[in-house]
């Protein structure tokens, strides 16, 4: 199942450089602005605008998903907790922010990545990150995926 051709969802968050992994039901991205170290985005293949709307098949491989990615994280960069975000506030498609959260500063690609631990971790400010630089943390999930 792929998404249908009116969704841009996968423009946004930028599949073509951010793709981390591809599942059957799922696609894994890094997020295109990194709040926190290692933000990423799981997205559903298949166009839902409502979560009741997910399969048996498609929420036993977010299970797998979850799993992937917080493995990989943890490897890369030790996150302390992780939170997890559906808003489909703009972007009317099952998707969920995946927010690494961190008790003290992380130094990754040159960058010393704090994190403020606002109740929102979307709203935090944050240093502008160079498409350079998200590919490195990209890489970095990849390798530990």
């Amino acid at each position: 199942m792929r998404l249908v051709p009116c969704c841009d969802i996968l423009q946004v968050f930028d599949e073509k450089n951010n793709l981390i992994k591809d599942y059957t039901y799922w696609k894994l991205l890094i997020r295109n602005s990194n709040t926190t170290l290692g933000n990423c985005v799981a997205i559903a293949n298949r166009h839902m605008e409502r979560f009741s709307e997910i399969t048996n098949d498609e929420m036993e491989e977010f299970a797998h998903v979850v799993k992937d990615v917080e493995t990989a994280l943890n490897k890369a960069f030790s996150y302390d907790k992780i939170n997890y975000l559906m808003l489909m506030m703009k972007d009317k498609h099952v998707h969920f922010h995946i927010i690494p959260r961190y008790s003290a500063l992380r130094k990754f690609a040159g960058f010393e990545w704090v994190d403020d631990f606002q109740p929102d971790p979307l709203m935090q400010r944050h240093p502008d990150v160079s498409k350079e630089v998200l590919q490195q943390v990209r890489n970095k999930i990849i390798e530990n995926i």
